[in-house]
């Protein structure tokens, strides 16, 4: 049963503007061809043009013991843009919507990349849309944010047991630490985690981005073992140092944090990032920025 909340922020005392709505926890089609959500779905899904050669072989496939989920933020704009090319090439291959579950996720800083009944939990959800591939159950392959060929190209790959290897591939990895306890052991070496990742990772954005996401989510360990792979694979980019230090800040250590943010501002070249490194090193130090 999907769940419409509605995204508001105060503005000041008494006043609340409405920023958005968004569909909560598992969905179908239809929702998202209601309004305001068809006023984009619609015209995606009505616009694009799967390749016929491609959804003409992936019908021929035997999909019988397929399953996908699909998670979405309806306040996301690869969502908004992949999901319903997504659907429109299942309609066009003839997949079974019954096979298909749909979960929309949360976009406010409490929710973020959430379900009601944490639908994503395990599953490292860590950006949206995602579509996951399951045989019998178990999963065979998923689709990051966006396709590396093509939507149908990427599909039938999976489903024909193909080669295949999605955007973000060091999220694999990272889940699987999350899961089974390897990136809180106390005992787990740092670098030569990073030295894992190292062939997985395409820039520092990438693990600054997750860690960050496992700071709203309130698991601050998790994130500051994310900062501190980070800065094994680019220990001299200053917004990545500045990230560590604002890591130790949240579990407690201010005097390395204070130490990296200061290395920060000295290796710093953007003059953007010296206000977000000040005021979090003004933080830390009790002084107002």
């Amino acid at each position: 049963m999907a769940i419409v909340l509605m995204a508001v922020s105060i503005i000041s005392f008494g006043q609340i503007a409405v920023k958005s709505t968004i569909l909560y926890g598992t969905i179908t089609q239809n929702d998202l061809m209601q309004a305001p959500f068809n006023k984009w779905f619609d015209s995606i899904y009505n616009a694009y043009q799967p390749d016929t050669k491609i959804t003409a072989a992936i019908k021929k496939t035997n999909t019988k013991d397929i399953s996908m989920d699909i998670f979405l933020g309806t306040w996301c704009g690869d969502s908004k843009r992949e999901v319903p090319r997504f659907m429109k090439l299942l309609h066009d291959a003839s997949f079974a919507t019954s096979q298909v579950k749909l979960i929309g996720l949360g976009g406010s800083d409490s929710l973020y990349k959430q379900g009601p009944k944490q639908e994503e939990a395990g599953k490292g959800i860590f950006r949206v849309p995602v579509f996951i591939v399951y045989k019998n159950g178990v999963e065979v392959g998923r689709i990051n944010e966006f396709p590396v060929t093509s939507l149908e190209k990427d599909l039938q790959t999976i489903l024909t047991g193909g080669d295949y290897s999605p955007n973000y591939k060091s999220f694999s990895l990272l889940s699987e630490w999350l899961n089974d306890g390897t990136l809180l052991n106390k005992n787990s070496n740092i670098r030569g985690m990073s030295m894992q990742l190292k062939s997985l990772v395409n820039n520092e954005r990438e693990l600054n981005s997750l860690g960050y996401l496992l700071l709203q989510q309130g698991k601050k360990e998790e994130a500051f073992k994310v900062f501190q792979l980070n800065a094994q694979l680019y220990p001299e980019s200053a917004n990545v140092l500045s990230s560590l230090g604002e890591g130790y800040y949240k579990i407690g250590d201010n005097k390395t944090a204070v130490q990296f943010l200061e290395r920060a501002l000295e290796i710093n070249k953007d003059p953007l990032l010296v206000k977000e490194i000040l005021q979090i090193l003004y933080e830390v130090k009790g002084l107002k920025g």
